[in-house]
């Protein structure tokens, strides 16, 4: 599989190339700015102008999936740009991180206390709101990733995510663990039109 990786210069980025070469694929990581060269062959850098569709198209020709890790801030115009691209190439699958509990759909699965403390720091996730919005609203075949705090500690293979009980903003997750979930989520094809949560 060859995915496509927007935000790689963010803090997960590096995570999750390396774990979608460690499972076999191709990555295309996508930055605004020129990288360094690389030398792994399974390795494709790509620079964009995030208003340019035409840019961010060309990026994604050849690819099976997307995966949008763009950060907190001024990202809801670049995830519309890229599901624009993403349709232009007919590339369908797409995996986008957001924040723990970021739409209402997402914050029914939580107890009513966990959906309190939500709301209280709901000015935070407005943004993120308004970026998961607009990847529901896409049409694409998506998966929402939700996790609370990331941390830099190592891969642990032991998280939990889905249908799991006392999920918690208070929790955390290493960002090695969240890579390897969604590389394995888009090689296994899981899960579809949903969002997942997932903490250590």
């Amino acid at each position: 599989m060859q995915i496509t990786i927007f935000g790689e210069t963010g803090s997960v980025g590096d995570y999750l190339i390396d774990e979608a070469l460690r499972q076999g694929h191709t990555v295309v990581p996508v930055s605004r700015h020129q990288h360094t060269a690389d030398t792994r062959i399974a390795v494709k850098w790509q620079t964009v102008d995030y208003d340019d569709i035409a840019s961010l198209a060309k990026t994604m020709a050849g690819s099976d999936a997307a995966v949008i890790s763009l950060g907190d801030y001024s990202v809801v115009k670049p995830t519309e740009h890229i599901l624009l691209a993403m349709k232009q190439v007919g590339v369908t699958r797409v995996e986008i991180i957001t924040g723990f509990g970021t739409s209402p759909a997402s914050r029914q699965q939580l107890s009513l206390g966990m959906r309190a403390v939500i709301l209280g720091k709901h000015p935070m996730l407005v943004t993120k709101e308004k970026q998961d919005k607009v990847v529901r609203q896409s049409g694409l075949d998506f998966t929402i990733i939700q996790p609370p705090t990331l941390t830099f500690g190592p891969a642990t293979h032991a998280y939990r995510y889905g249908d799991y009980p006392h999920k918690s903003i208070r929790g955390s997750i290493s960002r090695a663990d969240l890579a390897e979930f969604m590389i394995t989520n888009l090689s296994e094809n899981r899960y579809h039109q949903e969002s997942v949560y997932i903490q250590n």
